[in-house]
């Protein structure tokens, strides 16, 4: 599995760092989070959400954060790369106060895009009923 390279890589610290802030940003509540292992990755999704939020990985020199939502985020930080449909990268070489703050962004920002398409879907839901009751 990835996440155990990565927790056997001189990254390992930083590695760690990154995904404590992710899980405590995502949720306060730790059983809402699910982290998924694979052989390329670890990924972070939300229950509440019923969706996923970003993977991590140890790259050579920095921890690779992948964002699932990063192409309809607004990047205020400014430490996107870049240019796939869905997906945008996040380089962390260190971890101080500007990254905990970009990663607590994106994940309010991935927040603020779930909650509109729960919403939207909740809308059709009961757009259809009416339709449906005509």
């Amino acid at each position: 599995m990835q996440f155990d390279k990565d927790m056997n890589s001189s990254l390992a610290e930083l590695f760690l760092d990154v995904r404590d802030c992710i899980i405590t940003n995502i949720s306060n509540d730790e059983s809402d989070i699910k982290e998924n292992f694979t052989n390329n990755l670890t990924s972070y999704y939300s229950k509440e959400f019923d969706s996923g939020f970003c993977y991590i990985r140890v790259k050579d020199d920095y921890v690779h954060i992948g964002w699932f939502k990063g192409a309809f985020i607004e990047d205020i930080p400014n430490l996107f790369f870049g240019k796939g449909k869905i997906i945008r990268g996040q380089k962390i070489k260190k971890f101080g106060k500007t990254e905990k703050k970009a990663i607590k962004y994106y994940i309010d920002q991935t927040k603020i895009l779930l909650i509109e398409k729960c919403e939207k879907k909740q809308m059709k839901k009961k757009e259809n009923y009416e339709i449906n009751d005509m």
